[in-house]
């Protein structure tokens, strides 16, 4: 918790001193009895909205699920986040600019099961087990609301490069199956997932171009002996 504090702390100390916008002054004077003139270039605070989407898994088998099964698809396991950004200028005064990048995010984690598996829960227990008609579909999705917290590195060239970190509390999760020839059924619940994630990010690309991001949380979703000890890792692009 105090690392989540830290990073929540870390965002609203920068939104507060955005206010004070950066101030190059140049004054020109000749010879003349001309007035002093003075020109003001201001680097201002921007706003964006982008849309993250890629690949997302376990790092490892997850095998803390009781029961057998239990493999998630690489393909079919999917993030999405929809992030609402702030720029914040920090440096940039020079060919080398430092900017900060923070703003809420609604991020989607998509775990696809392998072959007719599915995710339920007994007795505070996760269990993955197989289901007793096929399957069309089965995944398990959480959802949580982010705070990240990045530092931006801009070059002459356009090239950024940005890292940091983010917290995250979760808003729902749930099961999804959907038989072949019936409609898809939804399960909400806990599922014994931890109520606050934390993880590390990285981007890079181009200025003005879809990027490349990749995501990594250390700790497991679940709680301690409640679920697979796993970190999970998400690739993708950012738009």
């Amino acid at each position: 918790m105090n690392f989540v504090q830290h990073i929540l702390t870390t965002a609203l100390i920068a939104t507060s001193a955005a206010s004070f916008a950066q101030t190059t002054i140049i004054i020109t004077t000749d010879s003349s009895t001309t007035p002093v003139k003075s020109k003001k270039y201001i680097e201002r605070v921007t706003s964006d909205f982008s849309i993250y989407a890629g690949f997302n898994n376990f790092s490892q088998s997850p095998a803390g699920f009781k029961g057998d099964g239990g493999a998630f698809s690489p393909i079919g396991s999917r993030f999405v986040a929809l992030a609402w950004q702030k720029r914040i200028p920090l440096a940039v005064n020079g060919s080398t600019k430092l900017r900060l990048v923070t703003g809420p995010e609604v991020a989607w984690n998509n775990f696809m099961f392998e072959d007719s598996d599915k995710l339920v829960e007994r007795n505070n227990e996760l269990i993955v087990e197989a289901s007793s008609v096929e399957l069309r579909k089965s995944k398990f999705v959480t959802t949580q609301l982010n705070l990240p917290v990045i530092l931006n590195v801009s070059f002459r060239s356009g090239f950024t490069i940005g890292m940091g970190a983010y917290a995250g509390i979760r808003l729902d999760s749930y099961t999804k199956e959907k038989p072949q020839g019936a409609r898809a059924v939804r399960t909400h619940g806990a599922f014994n997932l931890n109520p606050v994630r934390w993880g590390l990010t990285t981007e890079l690309g181009f200025r003005g171009t879809a990027k490349l991001f990749g995501r990594y949380e250390p700790n497991s979703p679940f709680r301690s002996g409640q679920g697979p000890d796993a970190s999970v890792w998400a690739v993708g692009v950012k738009f």
